[in-house]
């Protein structure tokens, strides 16, 4: 009864239209879920087809992202991501709301030139970077087996407004020191986001306890850090979409949550094969396809997955499974059950001792967390702001107002 009641009451703010611009890639990552490369691409006109659907089907999300990632390297298509990040704007004036072209790239190909395009037609990119360089060597290489580390930081270093670029980085079963690559990302980095492989690479029982201790060394440092009141490896956890600093989030905000994952709920991906999915990880399932899009679908699949988990202690921090992890087995997967019960318990700890140990840190702390879940929401300033210049069109209005926000 308790979920239900959390249930009839949650209300979708913003959606997520994910685009398989294409398969192809210039590395052969070994973990990449995507194993059977066609090296077929989506048109404008297909992208701009499903966009116009999904529009249509879900027209009152206060916020919209346009995700250009893909299965593959979304740099390999340049110009039909500009071509799309120029209509998102189009309908962005058209709906008076923010739609947001984004994407996550490999960075090999993120010249100082291509950065500086992305953010002149502004879009929002991230880079895949993982862990130390010994570590990113020996999963990311090109076709020919050349290191990437050393070009993906190069190419970072050089982009300019470069506080705004992410590092999205995966864990596997090669466990590093954690602690040390997220302090030397951090150098380069302000948002950084470490997630678990799904797939062969996923964490066996032997892995798993074995990252709990480098989680454990992290938040002794995270404790150090709250007697020192520097915040910034907390920030850099908690500002992107780091596993770990999800249930940091969900620690100091003082939040719970009904799902991990906004598969089919909020978020949409159209495939290569024309058809639309939960999300781009869900293509490679061929029978999790939406044979229809309706508005009733994403409230049925966030009760069908709030209530998969409702007997576990842990459900309003956890979120419940992988729909990708549920497909392949039926059931959670037990080792990555006791990983996330794990981060859960290191979150709330910290976050009770810095409430005990810095009430001002944990205060701050939770205004960055409840500020961040407004992201997903319509920005009220903004609103305020093209109300009092209705003479502005809503992507001249939103430059202006970031001008004098003194904010990129």
């Amino acid at each position: 009864p308790r979920i239900d009641n959390y249930l009839n009451k949650a209300r979708i703010t913003s959606y997520t239209f994910c685009l398989d611009i294409s398969d192809n890639c210039n590395l052969s990552c070994d973990y990449c879920f995507n194993k059977s490369k066609s090296g077929g691409a989506t048109s404008y006109a297909q992208a701009i087809n499903y966009l116009e659907k999904m529009f249509k089907t879900f027209p009152s999300g206060e916020k919209y992202f346009v995700d250009l990632s893909g299965k593959g390297e979304p740099l390999l298509y340049l110009k039909t991501i500009i071509q799309i990040a120029d209509w998102c704007k189009k309908k962005q004036d058209e709906l008076r709301v923010e739609v947001l072209p984004q994407l996550v790239c490999n960075g090999t190909l993120l010249t100082k030139e291509v950065a500086s395009i992305l953010q002149k037609h502004g879009i929002l990119f991230g880079v895949s970077v993982d862990g130390n360089k010994d570590i990113h060597n020996l999963h990311r290489k090109t076709k020919d087996g050349k290191e990437t580390f050393d070009i993906v930081i190069d190419n970072v270093e050089m982009i300019q407004n470069k506080d705004y670029v992410g590092c999205a980085a995966t864990l596997t079963k090669d466990v590093f020191p954690l602690l040390e690559s997220i302090s030397d990302l951090s150098k380069t980095f302000k948002t950084i986001s470490f997630r678990p492989a799904r797939g062969e690479f996923c964490f066996d029982a032997i892995s798993e306890q074995e990252w709990e201790k480098e989680y454990d060394r992290l938040a002794l440092r995270l404790i150090y850090d709250v007697k020192m009141s520097d915040n910034r490896l907390f920030l850099c956890l908690m500002n992107g979409d780091d596993y770990f600093g999800r249930f940091l989030n969900k620690a100091f905000g003082r939040q719970i949550t009904l799902n991990r994952c906004d598969a089919g709920i909020s978020r949409f991906a159209l495939d290569l094969d024309g058809n639309v999915y939960g999300c781009p990880a869900m293509t490679m399932l061929k029978n999790q396809k939406y044979d229809t899009i309706e508005r009733s679908l994403s409230k049925q699949n966030l009760y069908k997955q709030a209530h998969r988990c409702k007997g576990c202690d842990f459900k309003f921090f956890c979120g419940g499974e992988c729909e990708v992890v549920l497909n392949e087995t039926g059931d959670p997967n037990p080792v990555m059950c006791a990983f996330k019960q794990h981060l859960i318990l290191l979150a709330n700890y910290l976050q009770l001792y810095c409430e005990q140990a810095n009430p001002k840190m944990d205060v701050f702390l939770e205004n960055f967390s409840i500020e961040k879940s407004r992201r997903m929401t319509k920005d009220k300033k903004l609103e305020d702001f093209l109300i009092q210049h209705p003479n502005l069109s809503f992507t001249e209005g939103k430059l202006l107002f970031d001008v004098e926000q003194k904010r990129y």
